[in-house]
């Protein structure tokens, strides 16, 4: 296992409210997730009809590849520079990957409920897995394996140009930052 966490901010109770000021398109049935691709196209994770719609840059919004997935599917996605969509799969515990035509196809797995993803600058995916308190990492070969230990409930994950791994623990609210 490698990565050593640090809590780096604690998150206050309470919050103020953000309004959008006009919409794009509809999405699909309760989107809990949202992503962008290298081409401006926006990605919703469908969480009450378990499967990813694309938003086009001109508002035209569809349903992205033909499988409807597992159980729950719609807690996160990601993009990567070549316009494939990775979805956290928390039903089968993996990831689905979707290619720009459409293909769907299953990436790797992770831990459990996996609510969080995120993707490197090399391909690898990184995922935070809320029910074992710890980071998953999918090479671009399909190999999983652990990659770190989180606080209490990771919920999102996100990484920066320093390949720094960044989780939002929802159990302790905080912010843990794995290098």
């Amino acid at each position: 296992m490698t990565g050593t966490g640090t809590v780096i901010a604690d998150i206050p109770a309470g919050g103020g409210n953000i309004y959008a000021s006009s919409v794009l398109a509809t999405a699909g049935n309760n989107p809990t997730t949202i992503a962008i691709d290298p081409a401006g196209n926006i990605y919703t994770a469908n969480y009450g009809s378990n499967n990813v719609s694309k938003i086009t840059p001109d508002g035209v919004s569809s349903i992205l590849g033909t499988t409807v997935f597992g159980a729950v599917l719609g807690q996160s996605i990601t993009t990567d520079l070549a316009g494939n969509v990775y979805a956290a799969d928390i039903g089968h515990v993996n990831i689905i990957k979707i290619t720009p035509a459409g293909v769907t196809s299953s990436y790797g797995t992770t831990g459990s409920l996996p609510t969080g993803i995120t993707i490197d600058g090399a391909g690898n995916i990184y995922t935070a897995n809320q029910n074992d308190n710890n980071v998953s990492k999918i090479t671009p070969a399909g190999v999983s394996s652990i990659f770190a230990t989180t606080g209490n409930m990771p919920y999102r994950i996100i990484i920066d140009l320093a390949n720094n791994i960044y989780t939002l623990n929802i159990g302790d609210n905080n912010v843990s930052k794995i290098t």
